[in-house]
């Protein structure tokens, strides 16, 4: 028995397309509402603790700082997010900048 293919024309776009489309369009509805119940996330430069303090040794050597003693420091705030430890999503801070844009245009 053989199978014979034939090849068909059509002008339907393809089911993967489709189903690439429709996986786009839910990750970005996924995101979108989860900016808006949480607009906050941790800071990536202190890891949510707020504080910015020298990592140590690793730090100095995955960086080529030199090594060398230095006198004991207290903690600081972390300079990105000010010493809260969160920062507004990259998807609220988008919102809330066209909202502001339309909020202007109106007056």
């Amino acid at each position: 028995m053989t199978l014979i293919l034939a090849a068909t024309s059509t002008n339907a776009p393809e089911m993967s397309v489709i189903l690439f489309a429709g996986i786009i369009l839910f990750v970005t509805a996924g995101y979108a509402l989860a900016c808006w119940v949480r607009p906050f996330t941790l800071c990536s430069r202190c890891d949510g603790t707020g504080t910015s303090a020298d990592r140590g040794l690793t730090d100095r050597l995955r960086h080529r700082r030199p090594v060398r003693p230095r006198a004991p420091r207290g903690r600081r705030d972390c300079p990105r997010c000010r010493g809260t430890g969160l920062r507004l999503r990259i998807g609220r801070r988008l919102h809330n900048h066209f909202a502001r844009l339309h909020r202007n245009s109106r007056r």
